[in-house]
């Protein structure tokens, strides 16, 4: 790999291999990395466009001698990152309030805000991978049908909801913890509404027991969205997105599903504190009620 970074980028450096897919080395104190996409080449583009219009903290897609992009490596797209931001500071929802980048020249392949659509398909797979790989994973059978039932409801509560929300760049996935190498690395961009980021770390913060409610009080406080964000919001901190990510894992990996018992342990708590979300937010904006949440006992 230090062969082709040398004759891609006239960089002649000591090349640390990460992994597989991932190398890295300094030049002058600051850290590059070398990474394989695994994305579609106009989705990257697309991308590297709209950074380019404005500043911003995300890392810098490094061009080739040849004014390219990207890299090919044995068949595969590599891009060359230089970091912007030092890799280990944890992203704070400030933060991700304050770097979220508007977008109105919208490209469609990096849309991802027909929530509806993507769920229902979502749910079907997985109906469909829970009957095929599922037989030995006996938490991610009996967790199944309760999660399922709540993305069903979120899919319904969507379908109702004014969906006249601001469009920004957004995290395929925040995960925890959420540093600066991965949210401000570009390659993992889509376009959607801007409350999304914002929804998947309050979800984070619950899963990871910090304190969620604060960071929607936070949210409250600041005063940022309308009425139909507020909806918005609500509905994608219903979805239980991480529960999904983690039942794939154990089912499109093998992984043993112990990974799943929080979810099976902390269903009433996570539906207590779903219930204090829709009533902090009904402070802001008018919410559908849902009974199973907002009931007493």
């Amino acid at each position: 790999m230090k062969n082709i970074i040398y004759l891609n980028y006239n960089l002649d450096v000591n090349v640390n291999n990460n992994s597989n897919d991932v190398y890295s080395f300094y030049i002058d104190y600051v850290k590059y990395y070398f990474i394989k996409v695994k994305r579609p080449i106009e989705d990257i583009n697309h991308i590297n466009e709209l950074l380019s219009l404005q500043k911003n903290y995300y890392h810098l897609i490094v061009k080739t001698v040849n004014n390219t992009l990207f890299s090919k490596v044995e068949k595969n797209n590599y891009v060359l990152l230089k970091l912007n931001y030092p890799e280990n500071d944890e992203i704070t929802l400030d933060d991700i309030i304050k770097n979220q980048i508007k977008v109105e020249n919208i490209n469609k392949s990096l849309k991802r805000n027909s929530w509806s659509s993507l769920w229902e398909r979502k749910n079907d797979y997985l109906e469909y991978q829970i009957s095929e790989l599922a037989k030995n994973h006996t938490t991610a059978i009996s967790s199944f049908s309760y999660y399922l039932a709540l993305a069903e409801n979120t899919i319904a509560y969507f379908n109702l909801t004014d969906k006249n929300g601001e469009l920004s760049l957004n995290q395929k996935r925040i995960i925890y913890p959420n540093y600066s190498l991965n949210y401000f690395n570009p390659l993992n961009l889509i376009i959607d509404y801007r409350v999304r980021d914002v929804a998947e770390y309050i979800k984070v913060c619950f899963w990871n027991k910090k304190d969620a409610i604060g960071e929607v009080k936070k949210i409250i406080n600041k005063n940022i969205y309308s009425s139909s964000e507020y909806n918005l919001l609500f509905v994608r901190i219903l979805y239980p997105s991480n529960y999904f990510d983690d039942l794939q894992l154990v089912l499109e990996n093998n992984k043993d599903d112990d990974i799943l018992l929080k979810y099976v342990e902390r269903a009433e708590e996570y539906r207590l504190f779903l219930k204090d979300v829709f009533y902090l937010i009904t402070k802001k904006a008018p919410l559908m009620n849902i009974d199973w949440i907002t009931k007493e006992h």
